[in-house]
């Protein structure tokens, strides 16, 4: 019976550490872009068919939705993806855009603030939601798709 007990309250506490991960802020959502639509993030809708290619002070940007993005620094940012098949918005730096192949590394979701080097939404499947990244730092941040790195480019300023 005290054995049966014991197991019952270890059953209780890892719920509970289990809970309190998935609620604190900035503990990673579940992989795969699940975490859903937090609520009061500025959304950036991704999609490659929807939002073509535009000139802007950043160079050639599309497959985001607003793009460029300003924000006040504070703001939490994310991502959503619009297609049905999958995308990433990856982080390439505060310099430009790259025109090689981004690390594999960008398929995993990575980061809570866009002034962390190397975040990442990870894959997000259709109508996926990326994590929520935070705003503290005002800058130029690019970023671009894993897969239609080519073609689908974005910028945040955060002001």
């Amino acid at each position: 019976m005290r054995r049966a007990w014991v197991s019952f309250q270890l059953a209780i506490i890892f719920s509970a550490c289990a809970v309190t991960a998935a609620c604190t802020p900035g503990a990673a959502t579940n992989p795969g872009g699940s975490g859903g639509h937090i609520p009061g993030a500025v959304i950036v809708h991704v999609s490659l068919l929807t939002y073509p290619p535009v000139g802007s002070a950043y160079g050639t940007v599309s497959g985001f939705s607003p793009n460029p993005l300003v924000v006040t620094h504070g703001a939490v940012v994310q991502f959503v993806n619009d297609d049905n098949f999958a995308h990433t918005a990856s982080s390439v730096g505060t310099a430009g855009f790259v025109n090689s192949p981004l690390s594999s590394s960008t398929q995993n979701q990575s980061g809570s603030d866009l002034a962390t080097a190397n975040w990442s939404s990870g894959v997000l499947q259709a109508a996926g939601y990326s994590q929520g990244l935070n705003t503290s730092t005002p800058g130029t941040y690019y970023y671009q798709c894993f897969y239609h790195y080519a073609q689908m480019r974005g910028v945040i300023v955060v002001q």
